[in-house]
């Protein structure tokens, strides 16, 4: 009896036909739809046969009888409708649409750029004022030297022992001028009572003036310790009615006066140590950023505009790059470019901005120094030249 033929082998399954029952092909068919959908809205030509295979992808889902054939053609579809509709996909549109992500992620830059302005404008003005408060230190300490020198010119040394016969001279009545006891027990020549004693009050008035710009200044260089500003008010003052050798008054005034220099000129120092630092490391990055920071809320704006918000961006990188860029370009005092010299603040707020323009400059640096060490190294030739 013959043997029954062999059974025929059952036909290899399509790659395909795995995609039909599977979540991936539904995902594709929404994806489809809502790129058509956009481009129906916004007036892009889509072909016939694309339009055709989502419809017919659709009503074959709903079925529940999608072929080889319609899955096909429905990834055929999608990746006609992906380029039609370039740059926009279907996850920025589903991006654009969450009104809630938008609003956190508008949220995350704005607060961001606050903190970062706010940085900006204290740090500012702690180095504005300190800048002013040292500078005018610096304006009455040159006036108090010329003053000390003035009055020690005009009234002599305080002797270290008082004359015998010298008694204590009464309250100067100015309006009386009455003989007022300088060191040389005479008036100076061509000159009044009253101006030697308005140089002596403006010399304390200045000493006391340049004490507290000094106190004033010492918070902004935290510097907290008093027992080096505990001067009693009244040793700065001069003595009431002036009853005593000028010259002596002028001796302990001096005194005070050094005490109060020394301390001004250390703040002076620490001021330009700690806001020249700030000036040419922090600032710069904290521009940098609130560069960056403006770029990518417009950058945000107009992808919620165009549609091509990516869900989940941050651009974090873009702020370290900036930050990088802001470090570096705190080396530089000034930079030139057709003309138009920018500020280190305005430069490294361009480069957060632009960070694309910051790495091009790099480039070009790179570029340069590549051509001068080839250069260098070219070999000479017979006659000392390059071959």
């Amino acid at each position: 009896m013959d043997e029954p033929p062999p059974a025929a082998p059952a036909p290899a399954a399509s790659p395909a036909a795995a995609y039909l029952t599977a979540k991936y092909l539904s995902d594709k068919l929404d994806e489809a739809e809502l790129l058509l959908g956009y481009a129906a809205v916004t007036g892009i030509a889509v072909d016939d046969h694309v339009r055709d295979a989502v419809l017919e992808a659709r009503v074959a889902s709903d079925a529940g009888k999608v072929t080889e054939t319609a899955a096909a053609n429905l990834l055929t579809a999608l990746t006609a409708l992906a380029g039609a509709v370039a740059p926009v996909t279907a996850e920025s549109l589903r991006a654009s649409a969450n009104i809630d992500g938008a609003r956190a992620t508008i949220r995350i830059y704005g607060i961001m750029a606050g903190v970062v302005g706010l940085l900006i404008i204290l740090i500012s003005l702690a180095t504005y004022f300190s800048s002013s408060v040292a500078d005018k230190i610096k304006v009455d300490i040159g006036v108090a030297n010329d003053l000390a020198a003035k009055l020690r010119s005009e009234l002599g040394p305080s002797p270290s022992t008082p004359p015998a016969a010298a008694q204590p001279a009464p309250a100067v009545d100015l309006s009386q001028a009455d003989k007022v006891w300088f060191g040389t027990s005479t008036t100076p020549p061509g000159l009044s009572d009253r101006e030697v004693i308005g140089d002596l009050q403006q010399f304390a008035a200045t000493v006391r003036e340049i004490n507290g710009y000094t106190r004033q200044l010492r918070f902004f260089v935290l510097d907290f310790d008093d027992s080096k500003y505990a001067h009693a008010k009244g040793s700065l003052e001069l003595e009431p009615g002036l009853d005593v050798r000028l010259s002596e008054e002028l001796t302990e005034r001096v005194k005070e006066y050094q005490n109060v220099r020394s301390l001004g000129n250390s703040v002076q120092e620490k001021v330009t140590v700690y806001y020249g630092a700030i000036a040419t490391c922090i600032l710069p990055v904290l521009y940098a950023l609130l560069g960056a920071g403006a770029y990518l809320l417009r950058l945000f704006e107009d992808e919620i505009r165009t549609r091509t918000l990516v869900a989940g961006n941050r651009h974090m990188a873009r702020f370290l790059i900036a930050g990088i860029g802001g470090l570096v370009v705190g080396l530089f005092n000034n930079f030139t470019s057709q003309g138009i010299t920018f500020s280190p603040f305005a430069l490294a707020f361009l480069v957060g901005y632009a960070v694309d323009v910051f790495f091009t400059f790099l480039e070009g640096l790179l570029q340069i120094f590549k051509r001068g060490s080839g250069s260098a190294a070219a070999p000479a030739g017979p006659s000392g030249t390059s071959p």
